[in-house]
This record gives structure tokens, sequence and C-alpha cells, in this order.
């Protein structure tokens, strides 16, 4: 069957869910004392606000979750309810619209990001076609030394005793055979429980650890030694296969030994393997210095943890058991790894996850969260901040009860992915000044990684609204239920639910600014400034209209209190904000182009029809994020794109906020297209696939 090729398809257009309010880590922030935020006349009250619901809204209980019992790991989350004079009524927790009016209110008034927790650190997946190479570590004169290794396959036979009990019989799906090997080259992977170590059993029975040392017979006969040929290059992916292995005693070999090794056992992934590896030491590899080799390490534990987490780890249940020999291989002769002398860095896959050196909160910059009260962002010392010095907030919000008239849907929502800060091209920019980086027309720079000196967050993430949404559940709702995906109950538009925003001691100037932030400037029910709130919101749900109904001020004078009741009227003094006018482009309803379907980016095919629903691996979303990456000179063709540079997300400014699709051309197909229009695009053949669907 043919490989797939890709090109860009200039006249399939869509605009990205997401967008970012940008942000300059280097643009210092307003910051003054606790005294002198509140050196002013003090205000008291509440202001009574109501809530319509314009696109399908989704509050899940994950309390009241329930599995589906006809789709093996499909949930179904119902709406969140009080129970309420004997009946259920839907409403929105006070906290999730602190957190929104909150964000809002950081974003105009560029405060600091308030949530962001100490050494946030980033990572990323490595590219297929930029593979580590096998290493081993070792900790030799109170430092550590990297040793270059040749990579031998230790050969699994998926078909004989699986578990930790002899005699229990099955397949391993995790592997295929390599036919064509002796018979005493092949192991057996036995893992004790779902978070035991993965261990290696050879026919004479023996256990092989992570990390153990070995010694074995070489095989390099017809296929043995593999060598992959990726575009124009060859990679040597095994020396040949390791036969006969046993444990090396005391270090010492026996006398039939041709060469020593480490045993190297990794994780279970999507695509099946032929069997695992054991290492042999070369020479040292001295191109990483000491300082970095030992930076490198730490930034390999960081990953481990990762790797060791329940919440980020899925595939935990399939038999990830997060490197649990980590620490035996450490105390044993080494640590087989894998490394990049380009990135400096050290991995536990050849292809797989390794962090940045640079954290989120260096990235950050002058927006690093406050911790103490004589140095206050105009959020913090509104809302609260906790560090060094706790502050209390001065905002409190209720939860938000629905009024009669609601209708309640259960929908099948299409899938969603988690945010995936390692795609550049979307979540970073280069600072202004900057030099390098790769142009196009959406970005005058897009950095190469998040350790290029002057390279800076694209911002604060927004989503863009999606009114369609509103009378058309094909934007959001999935043809049929599966593990990917998940049923909710969804309140309908034209729903209205109310709440209370209390504030106490807060300045005339704080006052405006908060109602400003509530009604967008559009303090009536059929304005176009809406927020977006719940799950869903990539998918077009969750755009609500907030406005303040009353505002009741509590007044101290003559020794008694009274209130003051008054309905907002549009004031001739406005706030002064940073970010309005972005605020606005983005909280604007309509949304940033009508004629264009709001999507994630996605793979389609000779008539612009979206494949990523096929199941195919080809046909994914995550093709567009590595097509988009390479740099290549396209072929000519009719509606296809020769201009073939990496596509940013456009500036939230820019009138134009179209991302383009990517064609898939089969085979004969590309061929027939590409006949004398020009050299053949960059084929791009990856190393092993990753058959999640993801979203970035």
């Amino acid at each position: 069957m043919a490989r797939a090729e890709y090109q860009r398809r200039k006249d399939v257009r869509f605009v990205n869910p997401y967008t970012f309010v940008p942000i300059s880590k280097r643009q210092a922030v307003e910051r003054k004392t606790v005294e002198s935020a509140f050196a002013d006349r003090l205000h008291t009250g509440v202001l009574h606000c109501r809530l319509y619901v314009r696109t399908p809204l989704g509050i899940p209980d994950a309390g009241q979750v329930r599995p589906d019992p006809n789709v093996k790991e499909h949930k179904i989350y119902p709406f969140f309810t009080y129970m309420e004079n004997e009946r259920k009524i839907p409403v929105i927790p006070g906290s999730s619209l602190r957190g929104a009016i909150r964000s809002v209110f950081e974003t105009a008034t560029d405060s600091c990001f308030a949530t962001l927790r100490d050494n946030t650190s980033l990572s990323k997946r490595v590219e297929n076609t930029k593979a580590y190479k096998p290493g081993i570590l070792k900790w030799e004169k109170e430092a550590w030394h990297l040793y270059q290794a040749e990579r031998y396959l230790l050969a699994v036979d998926p078909g004989r005793n699986l578990a930790g009990n002899a005699g229990q019989q099955g397949r391993d799906d995790h592997y295929t055979k390599f036919e064509g090997l002796p018979a005493e080259a092949y192991v057996t992977i036995v893992q004790e429980g779902a978070d035991g170590s993965r261990t290696a059993r050879t026919q004479s029975g023996e256990e092989l650890r992570f990390g153990d040392p070995v010694e074995f017979q070489p095989y390099t006969r017809g296929n043995a030694r593999y060598v992959k040929r990726v575009r124009d290059k060859e990679y040597l992916i095994w020396s040949g296969v390791a036969t006969d292995v046993s444990k090396r005693q005391d270090g010492a070999g026996g006398k039939d030994r041709s060469e020593k090794g480490v045993v190297y056992i990794g994780e279970t992934f999507a695509k099946k393997k032929h069997g695992e590896n054991v290492f042999v030491a070369k020479a040292e590899e001295k191109r990483i210095p000491a300082e970095q080799l030992e930076k490198a390490y730490r930034s390999l534990l960081e990953t481990l943890n990762s790797y060791r987490d329940p919440a980020i780890n899925r595939n935990r249940k399939t038999g990830h058991s997060g490197y649990q020999d980590f620490a035996h291989a450490k105390r044993e002769t080494g640590i087989p790894l894998w490394y990049s002398i380009e990135d400096k860095k050290l991995c536990l896959a050849s292809i797989g996850r390794t962090f940045y050196n640079t954290t989120l909160n260096e990235l950050a910059g002058e927006r690093k969260p406050c911790t103490n009260r004589q140095q206050l962002c105009e959020a913090c010392a509104l809302f609260g901040m906790a560090g060094e010095e706790s502050l209390g907030s001065r905002i409190r919000i209720t939860d938000a009860k629905a009024e009669e008239g609601y209708t309640i849907e259960e929908k099948t929502l299409k899938i969603l992915g988690q945010p995936r800060y390692s795609y550049l091209p979307f979540y970073a920019r280069m600072g202004s000044g900057a030099s390098g980086g790769s142009g196009n027309s959406n970005s005058s720079k897009i950095p190469e990684s998040y350790d290029d000196s002057n390279v800076e967050i694209a911002g604060r993430k927004f989503y863009w609204h999606d009114r369609k949404a509103a009378t058309d559940s094909s934007r959001y709702e999935a043809s049929e239920r599966n593990q990917m995906n998940s049923t909710m109950e969804l309140v309908m538009p034209g729903a209205q639910f109310v709440f209370d925003l209390y504030y106490d001691g807060i300045t005339s100037r704080q006052l405006r600014k908060i109602m400003w932030c509530i009604h967008l400037g559009e303090n009536e029910e059929n304005g176009n400034l809406c927020y977006k709130i719940g799950h869903g919101k990539p998918l077009g749900l969750g755009s609500v209209k907030l406005v303040i109904e009353e505002n009741v001020e509590r007044i101290f004078e003559d020794g008694s209190y009274s209130w003051k009741r008054e309905k907002p009227v549009e004031e001739d003094e406005k706030p002064v904000f940073k970010k309005s006018r972005e605020l606005k482009k983005v909280m604007d309803y309509r949304g940033p182009d009508e004629k264009l379907p709001i999507m994630y980016p996605f793979i389609c095919d000779e008539q612009g029809k979206e494949l990523s629903e096929t199941g195919r691996n080809e046909d994914a979303r995550h093709v567009w994020y590595q097509e988009n990456k390479k740099k290549r000179v396209g072929f000519h063709g009719f509606g296809r794109d020769s201009d073939d540079s990496v596509e940013s997300l456009p500036d939230i400014m820019k009138k134009d906020q179209a991302l383009h699709a990517y064609q898939k051309i089969q085979g004969q197909a590309f061929r027939n297209h590409d006949r004398g229009n020009g050299r053949r695009g960059d084929q791009g053949t990856g190393w092993n696939g990753n058959r999640n669907n993801g979203r970035k």
C-alpha cells in the first residue's frame, strides 16, 4: 500500500478554536502596596447579575458520572445541580464564574499569571526525524559520564508465557514476532500487576531487569542488522540481535561470550514492537559538557516523574509501568537511555518526552504571580493572592442558579484533547528585535525551542465564539459513542441563570473596572460581547452573556447604614484598560469570520472533506501539526499552496484568522498531480506512528 503524502490546500480554510492575547515578558506590570491600592473612598455592596445562555452550556458534575452500559470506557456526565424544594436545579458553581471573571480582569489590566505554580516545566515529544541515540549514563568519579552505545534487539516472543505466574498462556499484544531468528534469541516480557516492574524472562527462566548487566552472542545474519532509510539518510537501528542472553556475575564474562551490555526495557505504546534492547557501551560522549549533562539528568528525573503520574500517564492500565527499575539501573552498571547532541538532553525513549531547560515561570517574566502585599498587581489587589504574605479577596461570587424555562438535552460530544504547549508555532513567538525563527504570513518569527534566546509565550489563551453552535448541533455532536469521547447533559440556548457578586472595601476605580469586566461595556441581553465558560469551549459550547441588573451599595452616613440601589448606566468616564481592544475582538459573539468553520486543524480529501473521523492514523488531526512543521518546497497544483512554510496562529488583531487544511494524496494520485509541476515535496517518513487523534 502506498504511503500517504500531504500538501497544503490554500482553498480549504478554517479558524483555529483558540487564540492568544499577547503579552511581553519584559514589559513591567504595574504593582502597588496594599495601602496605596486602597487609598481612596471605599465601597461595599452587591451586584445582582444575570447570565443568558447563547450556545449549549455544559457544566459536568464529575461526582455523578456514570459509565455507558453499552460502550466500553464511555462516560456520561449529568449537568451540575442542586436539590432545592425537592427538585434539581441546574447550577453554575461560583468558582467557575469567579475564575472566568478574574481571567478577563487579569487580561484587561495586564496583571500577573496568578495561577502559575512555581517551577512549572515545559516538555516536548521528540520528533520522529530527530530520534535520540542510544547511550549509557554512569556515575563515576563524583560526576555523570555519558557513553555512546550500540543497540542490539532483545527479541520478544509474544506467544509464550505472559504473566509472573509460570504456565499462564496467551499472546502479548504489545509485540509482534521478528521471524527468522534462532530459538535461543527469544525472551518473554513479564509484568507483575499493572504497576509492577517489566522484566524479560529468558528460556532458562532467568529474569532480566532494566539496567541489568548481561553477556550475549550477537546474531547479525540476514536482516538482523537493521538499517532504516528516512528521506535521504540511513539510520542504524540494530547492530544485530542479542541471543543466548544471561546476567553477568560480578562484571565477569564467560569464555564464549563476545559482547557485554546493559538491558533496556522500554514501555508499551500503540505500535507493536519486535522486542526490547541490549545496549553495548562504546566511547565516552564528550560533546555534552559536564554541567550541561548534570542539568540534563535533572530534566530526565522530571520526565520520569511525569511518566509515573497517573493523571498524565494514561497508558498505565495497558502496561506502562513508569520505568520502575530506573533506580536499579542507576545502582548497577549505568542507566540505558537516549540522548541528543543537538538538544543536549537525555530521554527515556528514542522518540519520547523530554523537558526544556527554560521553565514557564521564566517565560512569564514580569508576570510571575504576586507573592507579597508590597507589590500587588491590579488583579491580586482585588481578588487576593497566596504567597509570602497572603491577601484575602475583596470579591465573592455566588453560585448561579437556573430560572424556570430552561431545557436540558443529552449530547455525545466530539473528541477533545489536552493543550500541547510543545507545539511552538501556536504557543510561542519570538520577542521584538529577535533574530532567527521561521517566517510566514501569520508570524514573522517562530522559535525552534523554548530555550531559544528572546522566546516568549504567545500570551493568554481565549476561545473564539461560534454562534452557529446555537442552532447546529453538528458543530459539537459526535456521530457515535466511543472510549475517546463523552456524553454530557447540556443546558440549551435561551436559559437564564442569576448570581450575585459581593464587593467589600474597593475603590470607585476598581468598582467601575469590575463592572466593565462583567458586561464588557454592553450591559444588555442582546450585547455581542460574551464570555465562554464550562466544558467544550473549542466545540462552540459555553457562550454566555453577563449583565448587571442592579448595583446595591451599602452606605454609612450619620452613624447608620442604608442601601443605595441603582441600575448601572453607561458612564461618560469609561475605565481605561491596556488590553480592551484584544478582549473585545475575541469575546465578540459574532466570531472572527462567519464564512469559515471554527475547528481544530485537519486532514482533508480531494474535495476538501475532513477525514479525522475515519479512525485511520494517516487521517488523524495530529498529522496536520506534523506536516505544518515541515519546511519543504511544495508542488504546484490547482487549489494547493506552493508556499509550504510553517503556519502559526494569526495575531489576534488581524482581520484574516484563517489557517489551511492539508490534503492527503495517496500513491499514484500524488505522482499524477506532481508530474510536470516542479519538484516533489518532502515526504517525511516517521519511525513510528502516534495513533492518538490528539488535538493541540
